[in-house]
C-alpha cells in the first residue's frame, strides 16, 4: 500500500497581509472603545426559542423574490419587530451586525490555509424606514447591501484596516453587541450539527448555554433540514412582548 501523506495546513497569517490601501469605510470595526450603560449591563434577560420553516416565512411575508435567503427575511423581520417593541424614536439609527465567511475572498492564500476566516457585516437602519417598509422590502435591502461587503476588494480593504490599527489600538465591533439598541445575528443553520458524532452517535437534541446579551440572536439548524431554530435574547420585558407577538 502506498503511504498517504497528510495534508500540510498552512498557518502563516502573514499571507493575510495586504499592501493595498483602505479603500472603504468599515462600519463593522471601530478603534473607539464603546461605553456601556450600567443599567443595561445589569438588566435581566430572557431567551425565546422558536422554530420556523422557509416556506412559512415566505408565505407569511408574501416573498416572491427567490434571491432572498431565509437569513435576509429573519434579519429584516426581527430587526423591525424588536426595534418597534423597544419603542425607539423614528430618528434612531439601529445597527445590525452579523458574521460572514470570508474564506473564499481572502487574497494571497491557497486552499490549505488553516486559520480564522470570519469577517463581519454591519448594516444601519433608520427607525422611520423600519416602521414604514414591509419585511419584504427590508429583506431586499439587506440582500443588496450585504453583497457590497462580500467582495475581494472589500476584504482586502478590511485586512488593510486591521493591519494599520491592530498594533496601536484595540479593534472593537462597530456596533453595540449587548444592552443597547443594536442587534447581533449569528447564523449556524448550515453547520451539520446533527450529523456530527460526539462519541455516542449523532446528536438528537442541542441546547446552547445561558445567554445574557440583550440583542443577541442565534439561528441554529434542526433535525428537519427545512427548519431553523431561533434563540433570541432580550431584556425580560421586551422578550415577553416579542413572545406575545410570535405566539
Amino acid at each position: 500500500l502506498k503511504e498517504k501523506n497528510p495534508p500540510l495546513f498552512d498557518h502563516d497569517r502573514s499571507k493575510l497581509r495586504c499592501s493595498s490601501s483602505i479603500k472603504f469605510d468599515h462600519p463593522e470595526m471601530s478603534i473607539i472603545e464603546p461605553s456601556y450603560s450600567l443599567s443595561n449591563l445589569i438588566s435581566t434577560t430572557n431567551t425565546i426559542v422558536k422554530r420556523f420553516t422557509k416556506e412559512y416565512l415566505f408565505d407569511k411575508f408574501q416573498i416572491t423574490n427567490k434571491n432572498l435567503s431565509m437569513n435576509d427575511i429573519l434579519t429584516g423581520w426581527l430587526t423591525k419587530i424588536i426595534s418597534q417593541i423597544r419603542n425607539l424614536p423614528s430618528e434612531t439609527i439601529i445597527k445590525v451586525g452579523m458574521a460572514m465567511n470570508g474564506r473564499t475572498l481572502l487574497p494571497y492564500i491557497n486552499e490549505n490555509y488553516f486559520g480564522n476566516c470570519s469577517f463581519y457585516v454591519c448594516l444601519s437602519f433608520l427607525m422611520f424606514n423600519l416602521n414604514n417598509l414591509t419585511v419584504n422590502e427590508i429583506a431586499q435591502c439587506i440582500n443588496i447591501e450585504k453583497r457590497k461587503f462580500m467582495t475581494y476588494e472589500y476584504i482586502q480593504s478590511a485586512l488593510s484596516f486591521i493591519d494599520k490599527h491592530h498594533q496601536s489600538s484595540i479593534i472593537h465591533l462597530g456596533w453595540e453587541p449587548s444592552g443597547g439598541i443594536d442587534l447581533s445575528f449569528t447564523n449556524w443553520s448550515k453547520f451539520p450539527l446533527y450529523k456530527c458524532d460526539f462519541g455516542q452517535g449523532q446528536a438528537k437534541a442541542f441546547r446552547i448555554p445561558l445567554i445574557i446579551s440583550d440583542g443577541l440572536i442565534f439561528i441554529l439548524p434542526t433535525l428537519n433540514n427545512d427548519e431553523i431554530e431561533l434563540h433570541i435574547t432580550l431584556k425580560s420585558q421586551h422578550a415577553q412582548l416579542l413572545l406575545n407577538e410570535l405566539s
